[in-house]
């Protein structure tokens, strides 16, 4: 989110959750401390909207200082971050999100357990994001749906463990849910027009197939 109105949006359409990006090399990033950003969180929490603060590659003291200062629901983390740091959150009561960045193409659901790696020991929520290389984010890159279906019913866990990201648009969301069975699901550049800007229209429309897509699941 970069506005106020951008979280108006969002409420408007049925969604559940926002993102609050603190990655400054995005252009999607806000400073934690502008007044703006402790607007857009303060409305985001007066409409009933789950509040996820990005964090890539950050210190445990600048976390835990913006969660804090901003009552975050959620930290998700999108870089390279230690086990150990995430552990020291959910040892403070915070929780994590862990973002898992896949290949592009079919896995079998052993490489994707050797990405997720140790993570799958920990407490946390996995958001499956396709792998762009030196960026920290999925590039507008889909993953192979039909594989990580395999791999999240050999999980055998709830659904609501992980989220599907990576590529989804309005026009294949609800394909994608359909088919990897995914409940949550993660969209940026997808509802943006143009690059970085919000468009009320394409979220109203994402989260429509989205719904359309549960319920044919």
């Amino acid at each position: 989110m970069r506005s106020v109105q951008d979280v108006r949006s969002v409420a408007d359409s049925g969604a559940d959750a926002v993102g609050l990006n603190f990655y400054e090399p995005s252009v999607r990033s806000l400073n934690p401390d502008a007044e703006e950003t402790i607007r857009i969180n303060q409305v985001a929490r007066e409409v009933g909207l789950t509040r996820v603060g990005l964090f890539v590659n950050h210190d445990l003291e600048f976390i835990q200082r913006v969660a804090g200062s901003l009552r975050l629901d959620w930290i998700q983390l999108h870089g390279d971050e230690p086990v150990s740091l995430a552990k020291s959150l959910i040892a403070k009561g915070e929780r994590v999100l862990r973002a898992v960045r896949l290949p592009r193409g079919k896995l079998s659901p052993s490489q994707i357990n050797a990405v997720i790696g140790e993570w799958g020991a920990v407490d946390v929520s996995l958001l499956l994001d396709a792998d762009a290389g030196a960026s920290f984010g999925g590039g507008g890159q889909s993953l192979d749906w039909p594989s990580i279906r395999v791999w999240a019913d050999r999980r055998g866990e709830s659904a609501a463990g992980w989220v599907l990201a990576g590529g989804l648009t309005p026009e294949n969301v609800a394909e994608a849910v359909q088919v990897s069975g995914a409940t949550g699901v993660d969209v940026a550049s997808g509802v943006e027009q143009p690059k970085g800007q919000k468009n009320a229209a394409k979220i109203r429309q994402f989260v429509a197939a989205v719904q359309r897509g549960g319920a044919a699941r």
